[in-house]
């Protein structure tokens, strides 16, 4: 009897630090693909570089930008359907970047609203994590958050700033 005790014992604490070391790391390679920033930092380098491509009309003035970044934000509860113009330039910006971008135009449905030091953010979530992330986050929660920035400066001097959700804890 006391053989299975140890053994269960042995065992379950084994499973345990194995399923650990795996949750370890997951979290280790997400770290290592999308680097810390200041969002506001970022929004802000984006504006400067937008006007100062804006005041020198030699340069074309549209150009795009994508990179994979992590930071901490606050969600505040909201949910609503993604913006079109939003959708629309996500859409643009992948097509530049990623061969057969379409299969990531069904995950474009719903953002959520976030707050970022003093700024409110709507951020775009992955469709198949948007359940998920409603069950595990409250509202008025800090969450990491792991997005693919899809930037996006038209002629018109629109500048996007797109947020894409693709993981969070």
């Amino acid at each position: 009897m006391k053989k299975i005790f140890y053994f269960s014992l042995f065992l379950s604490i084994t499973i345990s630090a194995f399923g650990q070391e795996i949750i370890e790391d997951y979290w280790v390679t997400w770290d290592a693909n999308y680097r810390e920033v200041d969002v506001i930092s970022l929004f802000e380098f984006e504006k400067l570089y937008a006007d100062s491509i804006r005041r020198n009309p030699d340069i074309p003035q549209y150009y795009v930008r994508i990179d994979k970044y992590r930071f901490q934000a606050e969600y505040l509860g909201e949910v609503r359907v993604i913006d079109e113009e939003v959708k629309y330039s996500m859409k643009r910006v992948l097509k530049f970047f990623i061969p057969n971008s379409e299969q990531y135009h069904g995950l474009m449905g719903k953002e959520l609203l976030f707050r970022v030091g003093q700024e409110y953010v709507w951020m775009p979530i992955q469709s198949q994590l948007l359940e998920y992330f409603k069950k595990e986050i409250e509202k008025g929660a800090t969450v990491m958050l792991y997005c693919l920035f899809l930037g996006e400066h038209l002629w018109e001097n629109v500048l996007y700033k797109t947020l894409f959700i693709s993981e969070f804890y």
